[in-house]
C-alpha cells in the first residue's frame, strides 16, 4: 500500500510541476491602423550600453534593437529597429543621438552591418508596441535584415555594437541580454 501511495504522490507532483511551467512568451502581432501593415514584434529587445564615466558617474548611451516582421499584403520583410538614447543631459553630451546610421553589430568576432532604410516606414514609428525606450528623447533608424542574420546574432556568444560613423565609435556592450527572445522570433521567420 505504501509503495502505491508513494508512486501516486510522485505522479501528482510531476503533473503539478508540469502545469505550473509556462511556455516562453511569443512575438506579438498587431495591425498598424495608419498603414494597414501587419507587424510581428520580438517580445523583448536587445539593449546595448556604453558607459560614459568621462561625463559623470552612472550615465550611459544606449542602443535598443527590436526585430520586426512586416506583412504588406502577403509580402513579408524583416526590419531591425535601432533606438539610440542616453541618460546623459543633452547640454553636456558631446555626441548627438541623431547623426549616426552605420550600425555595426559584432557577433562572435564577425561584423554584421545591416543596411539602413532610406526612411523609417510610418508603421515603424511612434508606437509603444514596437518597444521604444521609456525616455522622452530618442532617435529611430530602421534597418533591412534577414532571418539567418537574426538567428546568427541570437546564437552568438559575444555581442557588442557601435556606430561606424560616430564621432567616437566606441563599443556598446550587451546590457539586457534577450537573445532567447530573438532566437524564438528568428526561428519562425522564413
Amino acid at each position: 500500500m505504501r509503495p502505491l501511495l508513494g508512486a501516486c504522490l510522485s505522479a501528482c507532483l510531476v503533473l503539478c510541476g508540469a502545469c505550473t511551467a509556462l511556455p516562453p512568451p511569443e512575438p506579438a502581432t498587431h495591425l498598424d491602423q495608419r498603414s494597414g501593415v501587419t507587424l510581428t514584434v520580438v517580445d523583448k529587445p536587445l539593449v546595448f550600453a556604453r558607459e560614459r564615466r568621462d561625463i559623470a558617474a552612472n550615465v550611459r548611451d544606449y542602443i535598443t534593437l527590436v526585430a520586426v516582421e512586416r506583412d504588406v499584403a502577403g509580402k513579408f520583410t524583416l526590419a531591425l529597429i535601432a533606438y539610440r538614447w542616453s541618460t546623459i543631459d543633452e547640454r553636456v553630451n558631446d555626441e548627438s543621438l541623431a547623426g549616426n546610421r552605420k550600425l555595426v553589430i559584432l557577433a562572435d568576432g564577425r561584423d554584421v552591418r545591416p543596411q539602413p532604410l532610406a526612411e523609417v516606414p510610418i508603421e515603424l514609428q511612434s508606437d509603444p508596441r514596437l518597444l521604444p525606450p521609456a525616455v522622452p528623447k530618442f532617435t529611430t533608424i530602421a534597418y533591412a535584415i534577414d532571418a539567418a542574420t537574426l538567428a546568427y546574432i541570437a546564437a552568438s556568444e559575444q555581442l557588442s555594437a557601435f556606430y561606424e560613423d560616430a564621432a567616437q565609435p566606441l563599443s556598446f556592450a550587451l546590457w539586457s541580454d534577450q537573445r532567447d527572445a530573438l532566437a524564438r522570433f528568428a526561428r519562425d521567420r522564413p
